[in-house]
């Protein structure tokens, strides 16, 4: 319902956002963190990707939700769009921080399914899912991992053989 708004108001602050980023030579991620909002993310980060005086800039990023049964597609979506603009993107999984708000939410607006996995264990498949298809795309997407789970690691480093990733603690998350 705020696409218009959005892409007037919030897309030229975000383009600022980039550029400074791009001037400064580090990276800038946009969260896909609900939803209902992934689609004016992604238009957010197409937008991004089209401009062509941010062509060389190498920090463009996107936090994609591994619990978001979507995620595969967002996937080969942004894959789509880095070999179509001939960019690259960075890609920062995680598996969801926002569960309850999205099942609630889902409860309040009497949706007919919720837009996220309901079973823990389908998220870890669909992380490790997601992480193959990252290492796959690796000409286009540079493949960030943020998890603090042991076998995560474990089963991404297994999958890299040798590529280039990274893995990200989350805050607060696994210090021990």
């Amino acid at each position: 319902a705020q696409t218009e708004t959005v892409m007037s108001e919030l897309l030229p602050e975000v383009l600022k956002l980039a550029h400074l980023a791009a001037d400064f030579n580090m990276g800038l991620n946009i969260d896909a963190e609900e939803a209902e909002r992934l689609e004016l993310s992604m238009l957010i980060i197409e937008h991004i990707m089209r401009d062509e005086t941010l062509r060389e800039w190498k920090g463009l990023g996107i936090v994609v939700q591994a619990y978001n049964p979507r995620a595969p597609y967002v996937l080969k979506h942004l894959y789509a769009l880095a070999q179509t603009h001939d960019r690259n993107i960075m890609v920062r999984l995680v598996k969801g921080a926002y569960w309850d708000a999205e099942i609630k939410r889902a409860q309040i607006e009497g949706l007919p399914a919720y837009p996220v996995f309901t079973r823990k264990q389908n998220t870890d498949v669909s992380y490790i899912a997601c992480a193959k298809r990252l290492f796959g795309h690796a000409d286009a997407i540079y493949p960030m991992f943020a998890t603090h789970n042991a076998a995560t690691i474990a089963t991404i480093k297994q999958i890299a053989k040798g590529g280039v990733y990274e893995h990200q603690k989350l805050h607060g998350m696994g210090d021990d």
